[in-house]
């Protein structure tokens, strides 16, 4: 079944972000119809373009809906504020009177913009309506122009993508529009839950997306370790064995061997026996100190070796490795192949499949692009699509086997009144488990005394540099900068699944669970006994979700894999680096975060699916999957044309000058990237270029070198905050790139409320990236720091399985819960 059949959405957006969060919406069934200017939406225009001239951007994100043309008028007022001009990826520069617009928007369940939305959302108070724009519908920066490339230099990603020698880099292609439309996705699910949940007369609620406030939150270990270490994540100095691919004989691999007993066993097998023992070599945090040391001689052995075979070899030690794939040699993929991942259009071209496999929520393509305006008229269905569908079974289905009354939920948010049980570490699935927490679920983190989620550290770690001298911060692993940026408004409870008690405790918590979460690899829970068919026995209508490297079936399912080997193996390296260089690895493990965005949305529609129909179901979320949806224009672009797309540096095919520019200073950097000609003008006004001898985009584009050459000689001599805010109050897309000590003392970011200081019980008060969605009717919120390890096990299992004091001591004395290392 589609989760969201009979639910109507009209798009009025013009940005590709609003473009993605309604293509998302119509891959699990909602009736979706865009409603476009009259020269089609800006997309159309980018390059590059199939056989039949259509654009293949425009056919990736525009697939699955719908289209009708919006006429010039006053009907419907999506203006940007006054003052700003538009541009291809800017808000509609005028109202657009719609064919039939009473009834388009009566009908209209969610209403999807790409502007100021206060009077869209008042007109229409039954629809849930979301903005997408660059920098949110308030505070000091509403009004300022933002695309891919200032969303990477304000948020701070540009500032760890790339090579120190050279120039920051954006991520490729339209990673800002598909991060900041697959949360605005994964939102406007939670509103429908809150809708849903709330009864008939629940109105409907305004979401506000920014694509740079988007971007901060994935961003958001970076800038919370600076406050505690002083560390600013920096650009590599070179190719570097821990952070980037290294050439093979077949091509370029990632070996980031992130735990000491990857390092032991890949440079055994390399042929290395005294790197392999070398203490100083094996943490991988103090490895780069003595580069020297081993990069030639680590470069030199896997030189021998070709991608396939290095993979298999290191697979087979369980030591996580990513081979780098081209476009065409994803085509070939074994493990897409072995999950049937491509799915056919309508026209035969192979699409990417579904970000996860859902048990009982349908994902289809079911139509291309059409011509713009071809689909005018009305929604099939009207009325409310809140009524179950017929022989729907009852919602809170009771768990089986005499659990007792189920404990109730606490939260704030949309997601209010549900429960999560998760056993997600490090940085993907603790992502998706934290904003489900910020939208209001209940999340309650499983950990373990025997082995600390990894991004926790270990018992002999240092506590941060700048917390030495807090009195609070005892312990190096409640202190830990990665850990607390991404496990916000949880509770924690420790207890350890290999001993029978540990087993049992968990299968008393479930019944009061809405659904369980894990990013092991699909084997571990299974050797638990804890898969989806055990737990499913105790509590029939439970969402449990699976994020794994590869998936839970393949030939590859059970090979190990962290953000910097499904970049490259997932073919997002093969398209990050500078224009004509070899692939490059992002700076801060970005698959991560991507999968995380993903995680967060399909537990959510999940969770909608049960309230709608009375059934749980199974996600199985394939991080290599979910990624390569990120880049699926590139591979279109293959599929239509069989031209391989390799890196771009921080051009667009379409727009010039679009670049990051060295200023005055050390490492100081300013992003500019001009959509019109009379952005250009004003460009050239503030900066004193002579811009008559490239008056249109077109001469730009052929004289690239030379327009990039005249912005940079200006720029380089000016102070990137001083530019930014002369350009911008020009309405220039522009932005000074930010590092992460920069970002977290964004005023801007305050003042809209997404960074908040959030006091922690031993690293005190930090600011810290909270909530990136605003919701006007249930605001999700910060409510609490990361927890403490084992924080919330006695108050977790007092209240939900009346456990007394003797007995949680009796299984702290043998290790299955309690805090801090456990030593029989």
């Amino acid at each position: 079944m589609f989760t969201l059949s009979r639910i109507n959405v009209v798009d009025l957006g013009e940005r590709a972000a609003t473009a993605w969060c309604s293509r998302l919406l119509a891959d699990f069934g909602a009736e979706v119809l865009a409603v476009e200017p009259p020269g089609g939406h800006p997309l159309r225009r980018h390059p590059p373009f199939d056989a039949a001239g259509r654009s293949i951007p425009a056919r990736y994100f525009l697939a699955n809906k719908a289209s009708a043309q919006g006429a010039e008028g006053a009907a419907l007022q999506v203006a940007p504020p006054a003052g700003r001009g538009g541009g291809e990826n800017q808000p509609a520069t005028g109202g657009r009177e719609l064919a039939q617009p009473a009834g388009l928007l009566r009908d209209a369940h969610v209403i999807v913009v790409s502007g100021q939305a206060a009077d869209v959302a008042a007109a229409h108070p039954h629809a849930i309506v979301c903005a997408i724009t660059a920098h949110g519908m308030t505070g000091a920066r509403r009004a300022v122009p933002g695309n891919e490339l200032t969303a990477a230099a304000r948020s701070g990603w540009a500032s760890v993508n790339g090579f120190a020698d050279g120039a920051p880099l954006k991520g490729s292609g339209y990673q800002a529009a598909l991060q900041s439309g697959t949360l605005a996705f994964g939102a406007v699910v939670c509103a429908l839950v809150e809708q849903l949940n709330a009864g008939a007369a629940a109105p409907g609620q305004l979401i506000d997306i920014s694509e740079h406030e988007t971007l901060v939150s994935t961003f958001g270990p970076a800038p919370l370790r600076a406050q505690y270490s002083g560390y600013v994540w920096p650009r590599q100095d070179g190719p570097n064995l821990d952070e980037g691919p290294l050439p093979v004989s077949d091509g370029h691999f990632a070996l980031p061997l992130s735990r000491p007993a990857f390092w032991r066993k890949a440079m055994h097998l390399l042929g290395l026996p005294d790197l392999a023992e070398d203490g100083e070599l094996q943490p991988p945090g103090l490895r780069t100190k003595f580069k020297q040391r081993y990069m030639a001689r680590v470069q030199e052995r896997m030189a021998q070796w070709n991608r396939q075979d290095l993979f298999d070899a290191l697979a087979a030690e369980r030591v996580v490795a990513g081979p780098v794939f081209r476009m065409d040699e994803m085509a070939e993929n074994p493990q897409f192949h072995g999950r049937g991942f491509f799915v056919r259009s309508p026209e035969g071209a192979r699409f990417p499949g579904p970000p996860a496999r859902m048990g009982e929520s349908e994902w289809r393509l079911r139509r291309e692009m059409g011509a713009v305006g071809a689909d005018a008229g009305g929604f099939r269905v009207q009325g409310d699509w809140r009524e179950r569908p017929a022989g729907a079974a009852s919602d809170e289905v009771p768990a089986k086997g005499g659990q007792g009354v189920r404990v109730p939920a606490r939260g704030k948010g949309p997601l209010s009144g549900f429960r999560g049980l998760v056993l997600t570490q490090a940085w993907a699935g603790t992502y998706a488990t934290e904003l489900l927490a910020l939208h209001g679920a209940e999340v309650i983190q499983l950990e373990t005394r025997n082995r600390l989620d990894s991004w926790r550290g270990t018992y002999q770690n240092p506590i941060p540099k700048r917390l030495r001298g807090t009195a609070t911060a005892r312990h190096a692993w409640n202190c830990s900068p990665l850990y607390n940026s991404v496990n916000l408004n949880k509770r924690c409870i420790t207890v350890d699944l290999s001993q029978p008690a540990g087993v049992s405790l968990f299968k008393r918590l479930v019944p009061h669970m809405d659904f369980v979460a894990d990013n092991f690899s699909p084997r571990v829970m299974g050797n638990f006994g804890l898969d989806y068919a055990s737990l499913g026995a105790i509590k029939p209508d439970l969402v449990m979700a699976s994020l794994s490297a590869y998936g839970t079936t393949g030939p590859w399912a059970n090979v190990p894999g962290i953000g910097g080997t499904i970049e490259p193996s997932s073919g997002m390296s093969s398209v990050l680096g500078y224009e004509g260089g070899a692939p490059q690895n992002s700076g801060q493990m970005y698959p991560d975060p991507v999968a995380g965005l993903y995680g967060f949305a399909t537990i959510a529609l999940a969770l909608l699916h049960r309230r709608r129909t009375g059934k749980g179901q199974c996600i199985d979320l394939s991080m290599q999957e979910a990624n390569f949806t990120f880049i699926g224009d590139a591979w279109l672009e293959f599929e239509a044309t069989g031209r391989v797309r390799g890196p771009l540096g921080n051009r667009h095919p379409l727009f010039a000058p679009h670049g990051i520019y060295p200023a005055a200073g050390e490492d100081e950097w300013l992003a500019v990237a001009v959509e019109t000609d009379a952005q250009w003008r004003a460009c050239c006004d503030v900066l004193g270029v002579d811009g008559d001898r490239w008056p249109d985009a077109a001469s730009r584009k052929a004289n690239e070198a030379a327009v990039d050459a005249a912005v940079a000689t200006v720029v380089a001599k000016g102070d990137k905050t001083h530019l930014e805010g002369r350009l911008c109050d020009a309405g220039v897309p522009a932005a000074a790139v930010r590092d992460a000590a920069e970002v977290a003392r964004d005023e801007t970011l305050r003042e809209r409320g997404h960074l908040v200081q959030v006091p922690h019980a031993e690293a005190g008060a930090m600011w810290q990236s909270g909530m990136p969605a605003v919701f006007s009717r249930t605001p999700g919120a910060v409510v609490s720091p990361a927890p403490l390890h084992g924080e919330h096990s006695f108050e977790v299992f007092e209240r939900f399985l009346g456990m007394t004091r003797a007995e949680y001591e009796a299984l702290e004395a043998t290790g299955v819960t309690g805090a801090g290392e456990y030593k029989p």
